[in-house]
């Protein structure tokens, strides 16, 4: 079973903040694709994208990284996936592929929300300023950061 398709834009406010973007729909196309069993380790090149020295964190980079961890951590927190779109497939799909919650993909995903939270050269954060709902937003990806600190 391939991933579920997504359709979304970036800033999207209505269904999962971080599944229902365009970032997130080219993340799971890519997933969808990847036939080699390597799903998790593009999970973390998502995440790890977004700390590349000079990034400006395109919006779609970084709803990449966030649609990544929330993947992650949907085994330890099954809500981050509630108002997906395709719910009901992608929690098929992830039954079906490697998402184990390594060392390593932890250090990637603490390393990618800790970038996306700083307000420094950060394109993300500049169009969800700019569409009044960076709180909301900011929120999403402290939640994660939370969920990331309690799964141990």
């Amino acid at each position: 079973m391939g991933a579920p398709s997504v359709d979304g834009t970036s800033g999207s406010t209505t269904g999962n903040p971080y599944l229902a973007t365009a970032g997130a729909a080219d993340l799971l196309a890519d997933l969808e694709k990847t036939t080699d069993g390597r799903a998790g380790d593009r999970l973390s090149m998502a995440m790890l994208g977004v700390t590349r020295p000079g990034s400006a964190l395109p919006p779609a980079e970084v709803d990449a990284a966030l649609a990544a961890i929330a993947l992650l951590m949907a085994e330890f927190e099954p809500s981050v996936l509630d108002g997906a779109p395709d719910e009901q497939r992608l929690r098929r799909w992830l039954h079906e592929v490697d998402t184990e919650f390594t060392p390593g993909r932890k250090l990637a995903a603490t390393a990618a929300l800790t970038r996306i939270e700083l307000d420094l050269e950060n394109e993300w954060q500049d169009a969800h300023r700019a569409a009044g709902d960076r709180d909301a937003a900011m929120a999403a990806v402290r939640r994660l950061r939370d969920l990331l600190a309690d799964a141990g």
